[in-house]
């Protein structure tokens, strides 16, 4: 296993979602925030000349985890589209809950199925990301059991996020749980589940959301210069909600408040902190879910997505069976509400997914021009996308990921 992950990070390919240290033996791997400002794999220096993991459960790692492998093919149907991936029904809504619906994201829709997964004892705990206790920028993986959970964990987090690590307490348990991840984590968790009929039956729904990337946490780290703040006078850190699209907002210990609109950190500062893999990843969509929110956003005039403050509204993706029951009687019982959308329309409102989705293949062969390792992608139909990209905007993100990467760091497994 440690040979695996030395190919992962020799390459710049992982997304940091800790799969890997829930199937380590004991505590040997550990995902800490390395120099680059990323989570990643750690080795417990105890195991530095032996194995962390036995043969069965190095393939196992090999078959699941997302910077190695990516199938898609197991999940497919008629209803696959090349774009969007399975889409079973697109809707648009929120929750009818006004609190969470403000507090969330976009419409809270991914929190108001937490909560009822959790009132209607479909799930005994919900896995998610909630802001660290110890350092406020920074994120934790944790197991939500009441509507406070639900609360505190409201909101995107665009920092790195490591919720697969929580699938080591899963393994130990006899609890059913509701898995909330970005696109990479969950394909990590649904390829892992194919290998460990235990972890199927312990996560029956996984849930996730469309992802512009991950930043690292140097990105939030300028922000906080933008704003005139130190890090140590940082008490609490939102980096959107509370609103739609919300404010970025640091509280400071003197109980000042300093804010910054969406546009300008995430469109401004935090993407422009993003993780190689991020650049090379086919899924930012969360085929592997069973349903998948994003922003509703409403389009300006000239068609792109408007970042006016507005009630929160989600774009909702339904991708499987166990997803379109779980929405349905959630909405049947007024948690949600929704209408009907057309898959069509999903570009003007998410363009960024559209561009990066048809732009992947080119970004492939401009690794591989690099002599790197890339993840092996099947059934993601690559090649439709870029047809429909076409010619020029192939050949600007060959040369654009050939310029950027050619001066990659390469590491190996380190030990914490």
């Amino acid at each position: 296993m440690k040979e695996l992950l030395n190919r992962v990070l020799k390459n710049d390919l992982c997304s940091g979602c800790g799969m890997c240290s829930s199937l380590a033996d004991d505590d040997a791997i550990r995902m800490r925030i390395g120099a680059d400002g990323y989570r990643r794999p750690f080795l417990n220096a105890e195991y530095r000349d032996k194995p962390v993991a036995d043969k069965a459960t190095t393939e196992t790692f090999g078959k699941s985890c997302p910077a190695l492998n990516l199938d898609i093919r197991p999940y497919k149907t008629e209803h696959y589209h090349p774009i969007w991936g399975e889409v079973l029904e697109a809707r648009k809504g929120y929750s009818t809950d006004a609190e969470i619906r403000r507090v969330g994201s976009s419409g809270g829709v991914i929190s108001a199925l937490a909560q009822y997964c959790l009132d209607r004892g479909l799930v005994d705990g919900v896995i998610q990301i909630q802001a660290s206790d110890r350092d406020p920028l920074e994120n934790v993986a944790v197991i939500s059991r009441s509507r406070n959970n639900i609360i505190a964990s409201s909101g995107s987090r665009y920092a790195p996020a490591s919720p697969a690590e929580a699938l080591k307490w899963v393994a130990m348990s006899t609890e059913k749980y509701l898995f909330i991840g970005k696109p990479c984590d969950v394909g990590a968790v649904r390829q892992l589940q194919a290998h460990n009929p235990r972890l199927k039956a312990n996560i029956p729904y996984i849930v996730s959301f469309m992802c512009a990337g991950t930043p690292s946490l140097a990105g939030t780290h300028q922000v906080l210069e933008k704003l005139g703040v130190a890090r140590d006078e940082v008490t609490a850190f939102r980096y959107r909600g509370d609103g739609w699209p919300g404010l970025t907002k640091a509280t400071l210990k003197n109980g000042e408040e300093k804010t910054m609109t969406y546009n300008d950190s995430w469109g401004k500062v935090l993407n422009r902190h993003l993780q190689t893999r991020c650049k090379i990843c086919p899924d930012g969509i969360g085929e592997f879910a069973d349903i998948v929110c994003a922003d509703g956003w409403e389009g300006d005039d000239k068609g792109y997505p408007s970042f006016e403050e507005r009630e929160g509204n989600s774009l909702i993706l339904i991708r499987s069976e166990v997803g379109r029951e779980l929405f349905r009687n959630a909405e049947a019982d007024g948690v949600v509400k929704s209408e009907s959308f057309d898959t069509e329309g999903i570009f003007a409102i998410q363009p960024f997914q559209y561009y990066r989705r048809t732009t992947i293949l080119p970004r492939l062969l401009a690794m591989k021009v690099l002599l790197l390792k890339t993840p092996s992608y099947k059934g993601f139909e690559l090649g439709k996308g870029m047809r429909r990209i076409g010619l020029y905007q192939s050949f600007k993100a060959f040369t654009g990921l050939l310029v950027r990467r050619k001066k990659i760091k390469q590491r190996t497994l380190e030990t914490a």
